[in-house]
């Protein structure tokens, strides 16, 4: 029973309160200390902490968590402290995709809004509804985008595209649901 409790406070209650301090910060006090793009990219790990993939999603119990990345804005390169992190029990792999083929290793796939031109082609290279898929651009909804990283009263925010989620095989914690913005985005 105490192993159970503490399995529970470990991968649970210290996510989500880490979760919840980050996403209760102004982001102008944390970017006197940080910059935005290290509460975005913590912001992206958490969303993906508190996100559900199908079963079959990994080949086996060690198999990685890629984390593909599209672009080269300041996010890109700040994804580099998730590497060698654990999300959904597999160790977080950091991939820039090159060939059409690497794109469907994605588990979670973050596109640079310099490359909102290519977002139709580049969410059509992946399987949308097992990828958590996330930019932080408006227009992305209107392509099949998931998660958009939001500025709102000084505060870093999220939006998740309900009718997406919908269409996906991801689930997100109902804690993670309270904290979001949901847009409900007909295509």
């Amino acid at each position: 029973m105490k192993r159970n409790m503490k399995n529970f406070i470990q991968y649970y209650c210290m996510p989500l309160s880490l979760l919840l301090m980050v996403l209760c910060i102004p982001y102008s006090a944390f970017a006197t200390t940080h910059s935005i793009s290290s509460l975005k990219v913590a912001y992206l790990y958490n969303i993906a902490k508190f996100t559900q993939w199908p079963e079959d999603t990994w080949l086996a119990a060690d198999s990685p968590f890629y984390f593909c990345s599209y672009g080269s804005d300041d996010i890109v390169e700040e994804l580099q402290t998730l590497q060698d992190k654990t999300i959904a029990g597999h160790p977080v792999r950091l991939l820039q995709p090159n060939q059409e083929v690497d794109f469907q290793l994605c588990n979670a796939f973050y596109i640079d809004t310099d490359k909102r031109t290519r977002y139709r082609y580049l969410l059509s290279l992946i399987n949308q509804q097992r990828v958590l898929t996330i930019s932080d651009d408006g227009p992305f909804f209107d392509y099949g985008g998931l998660i958009n990283l939001i500025e709102k009263d000084q505060r870093l925010r999220f939006e998740v595209n309900t009718q997406q989620l919908a269409d996906s095989q991801l689930k997100f914690s109902s804690k993670l649901l309270q904290l979001a913005i949901l847009i409900d985005s007909e295509r």
